[in-house]
């Protein structure tokens, strides 16, 4: 037995429901650069924490490019 799909009317779409979801309060997760060679540090806050994956992975990038076999740059994600 076949089931046949029927189409849905303007009608049903528009005596649907749609609920607006409050906006949610993200914690603030703080990136820590720091360059290893003179021990200088940056804090860096984000309300994301796919940017701060995004930054820290940069950096990793940017320590193989410029000098490739040791780090000089490091970069944490703590919240």
């Amino acid at each position: 037995m076949l089931l046949e799909k029927k189409a849905i009317t303007s009608e049903e779409v528009e005596a649907q429901a749609a609920f607006e979801l409050p906006n949610r309060d993200m914690m603030l997760v703080t990136i820590v650069l720091t360059n290893v060679l003179n021990n200088l540090s940056i804090d860096v806050d984000v309300k994301n924490n796919k940017v701060a994956v995004q930054v820290c992975a940069v950096v990793q990038a940017l320590n193989a490019i410029l000098t490739p076999g040791s780090t000089t740059l490091t970069c944490n994600i703590q919240q």
